[in-house]
């Protein structure tokens, strides 16, 4: 159980597993480019583990996915934490 408290809708409208629509594919480096439902692109750069790596590696652009992401400590992206199976409709 989380004890993190959110002070906002943004920091509530972050959490959970969205869908994010593919900008660039997972690269070699484990770094792609997402865009949220709203038109906002985030860059991933870095998954939790081989499991979501595996999960977003063969998502080609356009597709779109429902995934959680999770703000790095250093600010510089996202951790693709969690990722649903099954597809949906293009954003």
């Amino acid at each position: 159980m989380s004890t993190t408290t959110r002070t906002t809708e943004a920091d509530a409208a972050e959490t959970g597993a969205l869908p994010h629509r593919i900008v660039d594919p997972l690269d070699g480096s484990g770094r792609m480019t997402v865009e949220t439902a709203d038109g906002e692109k985030r860059t991933v750069v870095d998954c939790l583990d081989g499991l979501v790596a595996e999960r977003l590696a063969d998502r080609a652009a356009g597709s779109t996915v429902r995934m959680e992401l999770s703000p790095t400590p250093a600010g510089d992206g996202y951790v693709a934490a969690r990722v649903l199976p099954g597809g949906l409709p293009a954003l």
